[in-house]
C-alpha cells in the first residue's frame, strides 16, 4: 500500500441481538448477465507442500492461512493453482504443523482438519473443525518457526449439486464498473434492481474470458441485462449497534485494512471511509483503517482500479502532501501493516 493520510475507524458498538444489514454503497452497471451455476465435478486427493504463516481468529474458530509472501515464484504459482481447484465446503488436513517459538518459549501443533471457506490474494480463510495443540500466547504463528514445512492435503471435494447461481459482470473485474471496485467481499450482501430480496455472496472470481462473477445460492431467475443500467446496492451484515450512519454519498476510495489484537488480517481495495468503517466489529475484536487515495500491494494481484489522468493527479498531489507531513511529524519508520512489498499480511506492529 502506499502510504496516505490514514484513519483508524471505530464504530460506537455494543452487541445486538439480530444481524443487520446496513447499506453502504451504490454504483450503477452495465453488463449484468444472470445465469444458472454449471458446477464440474472434479476429485482431488493431492497436497502442497509450502511453509505459511497461520492467524487463528474468532476464539480460534477460523483461520487464515498465509501464503501470500512466497519467495519461490514456481511455488506461488503451485500454491494458487491448486486451492483455486477447490470449492467451498472442502477439508483440509494439516500434517507436520509443530511449531516453537523460542522467543517465548511456546510450543503448538496446527495439525488438523479445517473447512475450506476461501482463496484470494495468496490467503485462504478457513474454520477450524479441529487442531492438535494451540498456544495460549500466541494468534499468529509466523512461518520461519515451525520445525517441518506443512503439508496440506485436500480430502474431498464438495461436488454435490446445489441451486446456484452466477451473476457476471462482463465488463470485467479492473474496471469502475465492477464488483471489484464496488469494494464487495464474500460474505457480503447486494440488491439488483427489480429484484426483491438480498443476494448474498458466497464466492468473488473471474473466468477464463475475463469476466467478473459473484455466486450466490439466493434463487434468482436468469436473464441478460447486458444493455440495462442496473442499479446494484452493496450492504454489510453487521453485529453490533453503531451511532453514525454510512455516508453514501463520499466517493473516494482507497485501503480497509483490518487488524485483529494489533495483527493484520486483511487489505482489501476500492471501499469508501464509511465502508471500512462498517468492516470493524468491537465484538469480534476487529478494528479497521482506511487509505484514502492508496491500494494494495500482493504478490498475486493488483486489485486497484485504474484511474483516469484527473484521478491520478489528484492522487500524486495528495501523496506529495501526506509526504511532506510526514516528513515534519514522523521520528523514525514505522511498518504498520503491509505497505511495502517486503511486508507481509499477519506483520504485528
Amino acid at each position: 500500500m502506499i502510504n496516505g493520510s490514514r484513519q483508524n475507524l471505530k464504530n460506537k458498538k455494543s452487541q445486538v441481538t439480530n444481524e443487520k444489514f446496513v447499506l453502504v454503497r451504490s454504483l450503477p452497471f452495465y453488463g449484468i448477465k444472470i445465469e444458472k451455476y454449471k458446477s464440474e465435478k472434479i476429485s482431488l486427493n493431492r497436497g502442497i507442500t509450502s511453509t505459511p504463516s497461520f492467524v487463528y481468529h474468532t476464539n480460534n474458530t477460523r483461520c487464515l492461512i498465509d501464503y501470500s509472501n512466497q519467495t519461490n515464484s514456481e511455488m506461488e504459482k503451485k500454491v494458487k493453482v491448486f486451492f483455486e481447484q477447490i470449492t467451498n465446503g472442502t477439508t483440509l488436513t494439516i500434517y507436520n504443523g509443530r511449531y516453537k517459538d523460542p522467543n517465548l518459549d511456546e510450543v503448538a501443533d496446527l495439525s488438523g482438519n479445517y473447512v475450506f471457506n476461501s482463496f484470494y490474494n495468496g490467503i485462504v480463510e478457513a474454520t477450524v473443525t479441529s487442531v492438535s495443540l494451540l498456544s495460549t500466547k500466541v494468534s499468529r504463528y509466523d512461518k520461519t518457526k515451525f520445525e517441518e514445512i506443512p503439508f496440506i492435503i485436500a480430502n474431498t471435494v464438495n461436488d454435490q449439486e446445489t441451486n446456484k447461481y452466477i451473476i457476471k459482470n462482463r465488463l470485467g473485474k479492473n474496471t469502475k464498473n465492477s464488483f471489484n471496485y464496488l469494494g464487495a467481499m464474500v460474505g457480503d450482501y447486494i440488491k439488483l434492481t427489480n429484484i426483491k430480496n438480498l443476494i448474498k455472496i458466497l464466492e468473488m472470481n473471474v473466468d477464463s474470458d475475463g469476466n467478473e462473477y459473484i455466486v450466490t445460492d439466493t434463487p434468482l431467475t436468469e436473464q441478460d441485462l447486458t444493455s440495462l443500467k442496473t442499479k446494484i446496492d452493496l450492504y454489510i451484515p453487521v453485529i453490533d449497534s453503531y451511532t453514525v450512519e454510512p455516508d453514501l454519498t463520499e466517493t473516494t476510495v482507497g485501503t480497509c485494512v483490518q487488524y485483529f489484537n494489533g495483527t493484520v488480517i486483511s487489505c482489501t481495495d476500492n471501499h469508501t471511509n464509511s465502508q471500512c468503517r462498517f468492516r470493524s466489529s468491537a465484538i469480534k475484536e476487529i478494528t479497521t483503517e482506511f487509505g484514502p487515495n492508496t491500494f494494495c500491494f500482493t504478490p498475486e494481484t493488483d486489485t486497484a482500479v485504474q484511474t483516469n489522468p484527473t484521478d491520478t493527479l489528484v492522487q500524486i498531489t495528495s501523496n506529495l502532501s501526506n509526504i511532506i507531513t510526514n516528513m515534519n511529524s514522523l521520528s523514525g519508520p514505522v511498518l504498520k501493516n503491509s505497505n511495502s512489498k517486503n511486508g507481509f499480511y499477519g506483520r504485528p506492529f
